[in-house]
């Protein structure tokens, strides 16, 4: 089989790359690759599907900006993308509103839309306890709430429609797919071949030729695109390349909200956003969150999950990664019962486990050209927010451009996000 660009990954970022490359590029054959059997059906759709642009790095602002307006834009035009602009709520102690006071300024400077509630504001808005005083939460050493920070571009998604309509848009054009297809290996070859074993050596020119499949059959391609998500190592590093991406399990909860009055109410907030709904809350401790999803009556819970959670270097498959209630009776609901009372008997629906692929140097994203191979990835938790902007800067680096366009007509670097050259700040807020 052969192509003249090949994609490997069908998470939102392959996905959103394959289309864009196959958009400005018609009269290239695009074949975009997965090793599981639907698009989407990794750690995309295992997210939170939540979408912000309240970053504290000035690149992720541009990146999930843009992002964010064209998805606006496409459900506005009809596309179903389930989205809700509820919000997001950070709950910050008087520590760390003094800390994060002057990137709350560099937002709003930035055009970032963001406004901070008093403690009294906030009481007005909801009902929960800003001043934990319980036994437990003095154990704990929970601070008091001393003001909220919301961001109201921002809300949730639903993964598996953004999904879906990049996939559409990119077969109507041409672009084709295949799945239950895992790439074991990326083939590297000479310029001028010898014939020789072993080829190529140090002292040939050389490029990406073919990526050898599970049952040894192999796809010769031109150009290559990596967007493999946690899986990006298991490719990568036998050749030589390493990114610095690792990867941690992340756990989602979802409460039963149904049967509870208290939650019922919770969930119903008035005053935050104009659906009436209570925005996604951050709280002050380990970034755990809970967000409303109102059509099931439900609160997915979630927490930053940092301390004594191991790095992977190369995943297995996902189904070895599993979620752990004891996770959540230990660390998550002492913390959560305190700060809002409504969760003090809560009923586990279900509980799922995915994989962040943190970008360690910065926690910001990355395309880099290698030879005829673009590789795009380190999201670090937001691939969903910004793959809008880094599926148009892949693009751009598929064609050797200097600059990329992004929706709203920004002229993002390329080489701005790339690893060799790069010019990013590391970002503070990662959830």
């Amino acid at each position: 089989m052969q192509c003249d660009v090949l994609v490997i990954g069908s998470g939102i970022l392959g996905t959103v790359s394959a289309y864009y490359i196959k958009k400005n590029n018609p009269e290239r054959d695009v074949i975009l690759v997965d090793m599981l059997a639907s698009p989407g059906s990794g750690n995309t759709g295992r997210s939170n599907g939540m979408f912000r642009n309240t970053f504290t790095s000035l690149d992720n602002q541009i990146l999930a900006d843009n992002s964010i307006d064209f998805y606006l834009e496409a459900q506005s035009q009809g596309a179903d993308l389930g989205i809700q602009k509820i919000g997001y709520l950070w709950l910050l102690d008087e520590k760390k509103a003094s800390i994060y006071e002057k990137q709350i300024q560099r937002m709003r400077e930035n055009g970032i839309d963001v406004n901070v509630y008093t403690k009294t504001e906030l009481e007005k808005k909801m009902n929960f306890q800003p001043s934990p005083a319980s036994d437990e939460s003095l154990v704990m050493g929970l601070k008091p709430v001393s003001e909220g920070v919301f961001g109201s571009k921002c809300g949730r998604l639903a993964p598996e429609k953004l999904v879906s309509f990049y996939i559409d848009k990119f077969v109507k054009i041409g672009g084709k797919t295949i799945f239950n297809h895992k790439v074991m290996r990326i083939v590297a070859s000479a310029l001028k071949s010898l014939g020789i074993e072993g080829e190529p050596f140090v002292w040939q020119e050389w490029f990406f030729s073919a990526a050898e499949t599970e049952n040894y059959s192999k796809i010769y391609f031109k150009d290559i695109v990596v967007a493999c998500g946690a899986w990006t190592n298991v490719i990568l590093e036998p050749l030589g390349l390493d990114f610095q991406v690792k990867s941690k399990k992340r756990q989602i909860f979802s409460i039963a909200a149904k049967n509870s009055g208290p939650l019922i109410e919770l969930m119903n907030t008035k005053g935050f956003n104009e659906l009436g709904l209570l925005p996604m809350v951050i709280l002050p401790v380990a970034g755990i969150h809970f967000k409303p999803v109102v059509e099931s009556q439900e609160f997915w819970v979630a927490c930053e999950d940092e301390i004594n959670r191991e790095f992977i270097d190369k995943p297995g498959d996902l189904s070895i990664y599993n979620a752990e209630e004891e996770y959540f009776n230990l660390n998550i609901y002492p913390v959560l019962k305190e700060y809002f009372p409504q969760f003090s008997r809560p009923e586990i629906k279900s509980m799922w486990a995915g994989l962040y692929a943190y970008h360690l140097p910065d926690c910001i994203p990355f395309v880099q050209r290698e030879s005829n191979m673009v590789i795009v990835g380190g999201d670090s938790g937001s691939g969903i927010m910004k793959a809008d902007s880094l599926g148009r800067i892949v693009d751009a680096a598929y064609r050797r451009e200097e600059y990329a366009k992004l929706y709203n007509g920004t002229y993002y670097p390329v080489e701005r996000i790339g690893t060799k050259n790069r010019k990013v700040e590391k970002e503070e807020w990662v959830i």
